[in-house]
């Protein structure tokens, strides 16, 4: 039972990823291309910006340490 389930929920997920593939192009080149192209453009700057700032901002310290740092070892 299960493996049929399986079998239809990979259909189902085929299905959809097969409509977001066809809106995607029709977007792409249909009536309002200018929008969603400048749409795509700045959701690709600010997904890489905000990456760049999670990497810039990110402290590769223990929770541990961070404690020890601000509190001392014996609080």
């Amino acid at each position: 039972m299960r493996g049929i389930l399986n079998l239809l929920r990979g259909f189902a997920l085929f299905g959809f990823v097969f409509m977001f593939l066809r809106w995607f192009i029709k977007g792409l080149f249909g009536k309002y291309f200018i929008i969603f192209w400048l749409w795509l453009i700045l959701s690709v700057v600010m997904y890489y910006n905000h990456q760049k700032k999670l990497d810039e901002s990110y402290d590769h310290r223990t929770g541990a340490e961070v404690w020890e740092e601000q509190y001392g070892k014996e609080w």
